[in-house]
């Protein structure tokens, strides 16, 4: 997944720097912030889709006799879920991953978050300090 380009805000692994020197750049840098916040939580919640199915894949032990009905909205759900994925995720990123390598993945992302939130709190006090 391509992520939109930054022009304040720079993200190396996990940690996040802000560079601005004005308020205005700093309302920019704002709306950046935020906008990557979205961009990590939807990567987010497909990681987590893949990761879901992965596990079901694995503990596919307790089998139970499902009714015709259950069964063709769960083929229907599959084939919404694979052409969404299809539309939005690149042929690298499908690749089958095991569960631990996308938790790490889901880790990271939620640390990026973290500190993503924490630079939001530090621009917004500086610019209230500041009155703009």
């Amino acid at each position: 997944m391509q992520l939109a380009p930054m022009r304040y805000t720079k993200i190396e692994g996990t940690a996040v720097a802000v560079s601005v020197t004005s308020a205005v750049q700093a309302k920019a840098a704002l709306k950046e912030l935020r906008h990557k916040k979205r961009e990590l939580k939807f990567l987010r919640s497909a990681l987590l889709r893949r990761q879901r199915a992965a596990r079901a894949k694995q503990s596919n032990s307790s089998k139970r006799t499902v009714s015709f009905l259950r069964r063709l909205f769960r083929g229907l759900r599959w084939v919404f879920a694979a052409l969404f994925e299809v539309a939005t995720v690149p042929r690298a990123e499908r690749r089958a991953r095991d569960p631990a390598e996308i938790e790490r993945e889901l880790h990271n992302i939620d640390e990026t978050l973290h500190n993503i939130e924490g630079c939001i709190l530090q621009l917004e006090g500086k610019m209230l300090t500041l009155g703009s």
